[in-house]
C-alpha cells in the first residue's frame, strides 16, 4: 500500500517540519500545541504541519501562523492494528510520515497533541547527528526511573532492553524509508498478541530495535506529577504531558500553574468549553503536598542524575547505541 500526501493546504516552505496526527476529536488540543512553539520559536526555518486521515478545516487559532493542513492516504495500511478509546488510527499516522512527506521534507519532527514547547531551540533539534540511524527520541520515564526493569509491556512480551517513548520523535526520511520501518511495524503486529501490545509505542519499539538514537531528556520531558523542581537543571524544550493529568484536565490542579494556566487563557479564547475543567491559577497550597512532593524529589534524585549525565548536560548530544 502507497503512502500518499493527498492534500496540503499550501505549499512546503522549508526542507524540515514539526508534524503533530490528529483526528477532529484532538484538534484543539493540536492547536494549544502548536500556540506553544509559534510563541516559542517565532524566527523558526521549518514548517508546520496538521497530518490526519480526514480533510480537517485549519483551527481559527492557527489562521495567521501558516500551520499547513494535510490529509493523509493510508489506505488499509493499520489494518489490525489495535486501537482503543484513547488510542485511535490516528496513532499510528506517526509511522508512515517519512513516506507522506518524503518529497517535501528530509527531516521531520513528530510530536504528541500533549506537548507543550518551551525553549527557543527547536530548529536546533533537526541538525543533530543520528549517527546514521533512521529515529532518534528520548528514554522513556520508566527507563528514567529504573533503567534496567523492563516496562510493563515488555514485560508481557518476555523482553527488556533500551525503551523511548514515542510522544516526540525526530524521523530522518530517507533512512527511515530504507530501512521499512513501516513494514516492521506491520511484522510487529502480526507476531504479537494485541494484549500485550501498547499501542504506537510497542510497535515502534518492537521495530526499531538497535536503529534508534537516544537524545537529551530536554526534548521530551516527559512530565510526571512527582518531579517538577528537576526542570530547573536542565535546557528543556519540550514539556510532554504522558499521563492521564494534561493541562486541560487538572482538575485536582496537580500540575504547575504555568502549564494550567497557559491551557486555560488558550481555550477560554478558542474554546471556552475546554477551559472549565481546569483548575484555576488561585488554587490554595497545601503543606503536606509540597512536603510530599520534596520527598519524593529526594528519593529521585540518584536516577535523575543518573540520566541527565548520561548526556553530560549538553541537549545537543547524541547517543547512537543506547543501552538502557
Amino acid at each position: 500500500m502507497e503512502i500518499t500526501l493527498q492534500t496540503a493546504s499550501r505549499q512546503a516552505e522549508y526542507r524540515h517540519a514539526i508534524i503533530l496526527c490528529c483526528d477532529a476529536r484532538y484538534l484543539p488540543f493540536a492547536a494549544l500545541t502548536i500556540s506553544t512553539i509559534v510563541a516559542t520559536n517565532p524566527d523558526r526555518e521549518f514548517d508546520i504541519c496538521i497530518a490526519s486521515e480526514q480533510a480537517l478545516d485549519t483551527p481559527p487559532a492557527l489562521t495567521n501562523h501558516g500551520v499547513r493542513m494535510c490529509q493523509i492516504d493510508v489506505g488499509d495500511a493499520f489494518a489490525g492494528f489495535p486501537t482503543s478509546e484513547r488510542f485511535s488510527m490516528a496513532a499510528y499516522l506517526r509511522i508512515v510520515l517519512p513516506e507522506a512527506f518524503v518529497a517535501d521534507y528530509d527531516r521531520i519532527l513528530y510530536v504528541d497533541c500533549d506537548v507543550f514547547a518551551v525553549g527557543g531551540a527547536l530548529g536546533e533539534l533537526f541538525k543533530l547527528d543520528l549517527h546514521g540511524k533512521p529515529v532518534g527520541a528520548v528514554a522513556d520515564n520508566v527507563k528514567w526511573k529504573r533503567p534496567k526493569k523492563a516496562t510493563s509491556d515488555q514485560e508481557k512480551l518476555g523482553l527488556n532492553g533500551p525503551y523511548f517513548n514515542s510522544g516526540v520523535l525526530l524521523m530522518d526520511c530517507k533512512t527511515y524509508i530504507g530501512e521499512q520501518i513501516r513494514q516492521a511495524c506491520i511484522d510487529v503486529t502480526t507476531r504479537y498478541d494485541h494484549e500485550k501490545i501498547y499501542f504506537d509505542q510497542t510497535v515502534l519499539n518492537l521495530a526499531l530495535e538497535g536503529k534508534w538514537a537516544s537524545l537529551h531528556p530536554g526534548w521530551n520531558w516527559q512530565w510526571p506529577v512527582v518531579r517538577p523542581l528537576f526542570e530547573f537543571f536542565v535546557d528543556v524544550q519540550l514539556v510532554h504531558f504522558i499521563t492521564t493529568t494534561k493541562p486541560w484536565s487538572d482538575i485536582k490542579g496537580d500540575l504547575p500553574i504555568r502549564y494550567r494556566a497557559l491551557a486555560r487563557r488558550f481555550f477560554a479564547k478558542y474554546y471556552p468549553e475546554l477551559a472549565l475543567n481546569i483548575a484555576p491559577a488561585a488554587t490554595a497550597l497545601r503543606k503536606g503536598k509540597i512536603i510530599a512532593g520534596l520527598f519524593k524529589h529526594m528519593t529521585r534524585v540518584p536516577a535523575f542524575v543518573y540520566r541527565f549525565n548520561l548526556h553530560g548536560g549538553d541537549i545537543r548530544k547524541v547517543i547512537a547505541d543506547p543501552t538502557d
